[in-house]
C-alpha cells in the first residue's frame, strides 16, 4: 500500500446517510444524497453558496464515458488505471447548472467507511483526485489532482 506523507483525512460521518452504490466502467462508487452533499462539498470546492441535488444512477452512468475520455486527455496516467479507483458522487448546482462532483480515491488507500463518509484528503498525489461534470454541456471541469507532501 502506498504511503501517504502528511495526509490529512477529514471525514464527516452521518448515521442514516442516504447513499446508492454503483459500479460503472469498472469503478466502484457511491452516490450521496443532496442532504449529505450539503455537509461536505462546499468545503471541498471552496464555494460558499451551493445548492445540491441527488444524481441518479443513469446520470452517473451517462457521465462516466465522458469522464474517462476527459482523463485520457488531461491525466493519461490516471486514465490507464482508473479501475483501481473508487468514487463518491455528489450533485451540486453551480450558477444554475447541475454538476456531478466526483471524488476519486485509490481503492488501496486504506480508507474505511467510504460508502458512508464524505472524504477529503490532502496530499497523497494522484491516488486522490476530484473533478466536476456539467450535465448540460456534457463537459468535465475543475480537475484537481492532489499534491505530494
Amino acid at each position: 500500500m502506498k504511503q501517504i506523507a502528511c495526509a490529512i483525512v477529514l471525514a464527516i460521518l452521518f448515521g442514516g446517510c442516504s447513499a446508492t452504490s454503483i459500479t460503472v466502467g469498472g469503478v466502484e462508487g457511491v452516490i450521496f444524497s443532496a442532504s449529505h452533499a450539503n455537509n461536505f462539498v462546499g468545503v471541498e470546492t471552496g464555494q460558499k453558496e451551493l445548492t445540491y441535488w441527488t444524481p441518479s444512477r443513469s446520470d452517473v452512468a451517462g457521465a462516466f464515458p465522458r469522464i474517462q475520455a476527459f482523463l485520457k486527455h488531461e491525466a493519461p496516467s490516471i486514465a490507464g488505471r482508473l479501475s483501481q479507483y473508487r468514487c463518491q458522487y455528489f450533485g451540486i448546482i453551480v450558477e444554475g447548472r447541475k454538476r456531478i462532483y466526483c471524488n476519486f480515491f485509490h481503492r488501496d488507500g486504506g480508507i474505511a467507511n467510504w460508502k458512508s463518509e464524505s472524504l477529503f484528503v490532502c496530499d497523497g498525489g494522484d491516488w486522490y483526485f476530484q473533478l466536476e461534470y456539467d450535465l448540460e454541456s456534457e463537459k468535465c471541469l475543475n480537475l484537481r489532482i492532489n499534491g505530494e507532501a
